[in-house]
């Protein structure tokens, strides 16, 4: 069966790049994946692939099923890009660009489910595979969200939340990904068991009253004092951040006043809280919110607090891990393979690595910088056939004697979370408090 698939993974992979480069010039922004949900599904059609693609208003779900005995394996990908405002291919309707590297995951996991079809390779092993696109996975472009929102198209601010939400990952059972990784990691072709930080989505508006700024700023009440006032509170906390957690609380301030000549009367800010746990999140938003409310105490204003259900911390199923490992090494020195590197950046994937046994697994093959306006494929190989090759692999290995490998798993994996657990989690997240000026 390996050589099949390999001999398949030959005849296809030009088409695969190709489509996936093609995305990369083409980026588009969360729930907005229009073109790139097309290019993927005629693809799909190309190889008589039946699908769903209005998951999530973009997310696609392709499944082969062998009618046999065994485990749902997804080969899950992201569809959108990143917010940029200078980039040699940004978006023809936004402000974006391909470069965080979604584009080659695409390429990767639609390669290696294509590969694994036309090998037939599910009517020797059973089980199904499925093949998942998932929008908006960038936590960003949040007006055009709020409004989804409003308008009952989406319930979540984050695509795999959302079709977790509408049960597409119901009936999986086993979650395998890749992600690019920065290209600063140089002499490594492969990352395992990587983890990342969870975050805490939060809006701020600061409240005030507008008057002349130069006239009568006495009768006015300064927005953008309290917003200052609470983030030089926030900078005085992070002594009390613990190393361990690695915390991070950024923001920006998306409304600053109407203009100079006005004391600001509202005053935006967005902001994450991020960190290594669930529980250190939670800590930090206390004393955050405490900030908050004490600079719009001092000044006199109103402050509206609006917390949204971020990315839970991606904690990355060992076992899975290790059979995953196990077929990079078929291609790739073990010198080669970086480990158990932590990083504080946030990602989707980690909700559903409270929910399933997931891999994410770092691909090689990029240049610039990650997020960067020059990020770009610099090795093909390595950025697509090498991946393909070895999640195929991964794939036989998990199947192959009665799904002896995949089964173990399952049968010792203990969710951190059911899925409805994993819903109450993000609408208790989901909330606002509004604290008014005390006079």
């Amino acid at each position: 069966m390996q050589e099949a698939i390999l001999d398949k993974i030959n005849i296809i992979k030009n088409r695969i790049i190709e489509l996936s480069e093609e995305i990369y010039t083409n980026p588009e922004l969360g729930f907005k994946e229009f073109e790139t949900n097309k290019l993927i599904c005629k693809i799909l059609d190309e190889y008589n692939l039946s699908y769903k693609s209005d998951i999530a208003i973009t997310g696609i779900k392709s499944t082969i099923d062998s009618k046999k005995e065994g485990p749902h394996i997804a080969l899950l990908c992201e569809l959108d890009s990143v917010p940029s405002t200078d980039h040699t291919y940004l978006g023809k309707k936004d402000n974006c660009a391909h470069s965080c590297g979604h584009y080659a995951q695409v390429g990767v996991m639609l390669g290696t489910f294509i590969a694994l079809k036309e090998a037939n390779v599910l009517d020797k092993l059973g089980g199904k595979i499925s093949f998942i696109g998932t929008p908006a996975e960038e936590y960003c472009d949040f007006e055009y969200r709020e409004n989804l929102v409003k308008e009952n198209k989406i319930s979540y601010m984050s695509g795999k939340q959302e079709m977790i939400k509408l049960n597409a990952f119901n009936d999986i059972d086993l979650v395998l990904s890749c992600h690019s990784m920065p290209p600063s990691y140089e002499g490594y072709l492969s990352e395992v068991n990587s983890s990342l930080n969870g975050f805490l989505g939060k809006k701020i508006i600061f409240k005030g009253v507008s008057t002349h700024a130069g006239f009568s700023p006495c009768d006015g009440v300064n927005a953008l004092n309290a917003a200052n006032v609470a983030l030089n509170a926030i900078s005085y906390l992070r002594e009390t951040f613990k190393e361990e957690d690695c915390i991070r609380v950024h923001y920006v301030i998306s409304e600053g006043g109407a203009g100079v000549n006005s004391v600001p009367d509202r005053v935006v800010i967005d902001m994450y809280i991020r960190a290594r746990t669930l529980d250190a999140i939670k800590d930090v938003d206390t004393k955050v919110d405490r900030a908050l409310r004490g600079g719009a105490l001092a000044i006199g204003a109103d402050v509206e607090i609006m917390n949204t259900g971020g990315y839970l911390p991606l904690i990355q199923d060992d076992k899975l891990t290790e059979i995953v490992k196990d077929n990079i090494l078929k291609f790739v020195e073990e010198d080669k393979i970086l480990k158990d590197c932590h990083s504080f950046a946030s990602g989707d994937m980690g909700d559903l690595s409270y929910l399933l046994p997931t891999v994410q697994i770092g691909v090689s093959g990029f240049a610039g910088r990650i997020h960067g306006n020059d990020f770009r494929t610099e090795d093909k190989y390595l950025a697509y056939e090498l991946p393909i090759k070895y999640f195929a692999e991964t794939v036989l290995d998990l199947l192959e004697n009665d799904a002896k490998k995949a089964n173990e798993i399952l049968s010792n994996y203990k969710p951190r979370l059911t899925f409805d657990e994993y819903i109450k989690l993000l609408n208790d997240t989901n909330k606002t408090n509004v604290y008014n000026a005390e006079v």
